[in-house]
């Protein structure tokens, strides 16, 4: 058996999530009936992670097992030839057997994406969130930086969430202007992993922070309560992209060419003025 793994591009919209389950559309089961297609045998794909109904992946890794006699050029046409067109394998790339796109990781990034205007964005629609009030920005970062290191997230995550260890390492909340055809105001995390719509409610909670609904240094609060209903509300699945998962030097090495971030955080005002 050799191990294949797959870069992979999704727009989330019409799927109920990455995972498997009955009678949904779901990206993992679009790639895994591809695989039999081009096969005749089932191939389990194995995702880097979770990402709920409605949330895109910009550079998303997962890979799956296979005895067939095929090049990664090979697996890379045949995928695509047979994928929907809102799902793109990007890149194929023969690792060891002992590979796992998961439990190989020690870190993942990801976006959400806001549009912040008075007037919906006909554009932007399933691609962010539109609110209409004026967000105080420099508050929000002011909130996020309480964030920022290792602590409990046990209020910023689902109440169904099964996750052993609520303790995560936040290494960064980058919060932004940014120009993109689908919004103007980013969010970006970064985390050695993620609790279950965790980047969601801090997203959520951020906004509320934004629209002068609860205060910066309130957050810090959050963390000690350990208690979801004391936090904001889950921002919408939409607006949430995958960005990358991050890997051991060596492990895996994508020709940067290939890495997808179209939000460019505009750092000062001098940028705003271009």
């Amino acid at each position: 058996m050799r191990t294949w793994l797959l870069l992979l591009t999704y727009c989330g919209t019409r799927y109920a999530g990455w995972q498997v389950q009955p009678a949904l559309p779901t990206v993992e089961g679009e790639i895994e009936k591809a695989l039999q297609q081009l096969t005749g045998t089932f191939h389990k794909v194995l995702g880097s992670g979770r990402t709920d109904a409605g949330v895109h992946a910009l550079n998303y890794p997962a890979h799956f097992q296979s005895s067939q006699n095929l090049t990664p050029r090979e697996w890379h046409k045949a995928l695509n030839g047979l994928l929907p067109p809102d799902i793109v394998v990007r890149n194929v790339v023969e690792k060891s057997t002992d590979f796992h796109a998961r439990h190989d990781s020690i870190g993942k990034r990801y976006a959400y994406l806001i549009h912040n205007a008075k007037e919906r964005n006909p554009f932007a629609e399933n691609r962010s969130w539109w609110i209409r009030q004026s967000l105080d920005v420099k508050a929000m970062r002011m909130a996020a930086e309480c964030l920022v290191g290792r602590h409990d997230f046990s209020s910023f995550r689902a109440r169904h969430c099964n996750g052993p260890d609520p303790v995560k390492e936040l290494r960064e909340i980058t919060i932004g202007k940014t120009v993109s055809p689908w919004g103007n105001l980013i969010i970006e995390f970064e985390a050695n992993s993620f609790l279950q719509h965790m980047v969601r409610i801090i997203a959520g909670t951020l906004v509320d922070v934004g629209l002068r609904k609860r205060k910066s240094i309130s957050i810090k609060g959050l963390l000690k309560q350990r208690d979801r209903t004391q936090a904001g509300q889950t921002a919408p699945s939409e607006g949430l992209y995958q960005l990358a998962v991050h890997y051991p030097d060596g492990l895996v090495s994508w020709p940067k060419e290939l890495l997808i971030n179209p939000f460019r955080i505009i750092q000062n005002s001098e940028e705003l003025s271009k």
